[in-house]
């Protein structure tokens, strides 16, 4: 399946998935579990990221979780379950949850989070993994991974490429609850709105990526994630300008210039 063939929702076991009118919208779909993440999860989340169309026709793509809350973290019970793991199969399943904050992260659109309730643990990864998070006033976060002698090794450069806050660093260590005004001012949440304003907000944010083209959009969050990444490897001057001169002569680009300066001359009144 291809989520350009979706025109409604599209329900999985754990998740739910939605194109309509140019907005993406992935929803956690576990409410009696609070939308934990288990493997079913992730396996269901990879496969709709995978087949994110990239053909210009998505300007948005949204997270969200339903119920009383956006995501609790891993499920307890599936932890249970495979505690017996061994380490190799253990990282398997670690790099399927680091696959999704990647796949979510380099998505050729604005990414949009929106989030309610408790937001833990791994949630708060694909959480900064977005560009965009939207967070209601009453919100509670919390890095829960050393009450259980764990670390949260997985999420740990997604939060860090967003915020390099002392206070966030010291809530990974700590596992401190905090809320949004907190998460706010320490660069984990860009937006505090309630759920009453979360359209409005979102209309406004499509109405901004209607104005651009996709193509230069997915260069600019490549180079971004990139340099923030260090995936560059060629001298960064080299790289920047080449790719510049590049984008710059691609179809797209000469078609938006030349009718920029169309509607200049005709504004005025050249020929």
């Amino acid at each position: 399946m291809y989520l350009s063939d979706m025109e409604k929702v599209t329900s999985y076991k754990n998740i739910e998935a939605t194109l309509e009118n140019g907005i993406f919208t992935v929803a956690f779909a576990r409410e009696a579990k609070r939308n934990a993440i288990n493997e079913q999860t992730m396996d269901e989340l990879l496969e709709v990221l995978k087949a994110f169309p990239v053909d210009g026709s998505v300007k948005i793509a949204l997270l969200k979780g339903k119920g009383r809350d956006f995501c609790a973290g891993a499920d307890l019970d599936w932890m249970r379950n495979t505690q017996q793991m061994d380490e190799q199969a253990l990282q398997q399943q670690n790099m399927k949850l680091q696959k999704v904050f990647e796949l979510w992260h380099n998505l050729p659109v604005l990414t949009i989070c929106l989030v309610h309730g408790n937001v833990v643990g791994g949630a708060l990864g694909i959480m900064a993994a977005s560009d965009v998070v939207i967070a209601r006033p009453e919100s509670k976060f919390r890095f829960s991974e050393v009450t259980l002698g764990l670390m949260p090794a997985t999420i740990a450069p997604f939060i860090l490429q967003r915020t390099t806050s002392r206070f966030v660093r010291n809530a990974m260590i700590t596992a401190i609850e905090f809320r949004t005004d907190k998460a706010f001012e320490h660069g984990l949440v860009d937006v505090i709105a309630d759920q009453s304003l979360h359209e409005s907000t979102i209309d406004e944010y499509f109405e901004a990526m209607n104005k651009t083209e996709p193509g230069a959009v997915a260069k600019t969050k490549k180079l971004c994630n990139d340099l923030v990444f260090n995936r560059i490897t060629e001298p960064l001057d080299q790289y920047t300008t080449a790719l510049l001169a590049s984008v710059r002569k691609s179809e797209a680009a000469a078609s938006r210039i030349a009718h920029f300066f169309e509607s200049i001359d005709k504004k005025h009144g050249n020929k």
